[in-house]
């Protein structure tokens, strides 16, 4: 199985998440690029803001091609009790090359769930699996959650 992570992440989290399922699954990984920053507060509250009314933001092109690969594993941050906006522009642009899909997230305290149904509706089908993880748990050891989550992904959990 082929498989890509793709992820969009303002503080890092998120990108910590990637880079660790990455490894474990032997899998390319790919950060959604925005053209503007949202950094700082402004950035923080015009994210929310985005999120919270489902807007598209512009998103930059990718260097892998989604359709390459059997599973697309796709990170975003909970922002306003939803995903990030340019992970709902990336399922917008991508859904109908994606042949399956998993989520994970990284939250402050909830959403995931909504943001998974939300995701799972844009992307037109059922994840494998998904993982969400709190902040407070990316201060420890985060690592045996990833690798359960990717035991489901290659078939090797239950």
């Amino acid at each position: 199985m082929r498989a890509l992570v793709v992820f969009y992440s303002r503080t890092g989290n998120t990108r910590k998440v990637a880079q660790a399922l990455a490894r474990e699954l032997g899998a390319e990984a790919e950060k959604i690029n925005e053209p503007e920053t949202r950094g700082g507060l402004l950035g923080y509250l015009l994210a929310g803001r985005d999120a919270a009314l489902k807007r598209l933001t512009p998103i930059e092109p990718l260097a892998f091609d989604p359709a390459a690969y059997d599973l697309v594993v796709l990170g975003t941050p909970v922002w306003a009790w939803t995903m990030a906006s340019p992970v709902r522009t990336f399922l917008t642009e991508q859904a109908a090359k994606l042949k399956g899909v998993a989520f994970f997230c990284t939250q402050g305290g909830s959403g995931a769930e909504r943001a998974f149904r939300q995701m799972e509706e844009l992307a037109g089908r059922k994840p494998v699996a998904t993982l969400a993880l709190l902040e407070k748990e990316l201060k420890g050891d985060f690592g045996a959650k990833v690798k359960e989550f990717a035991k489901k992904l290659t078939g090797n959990g239950n």
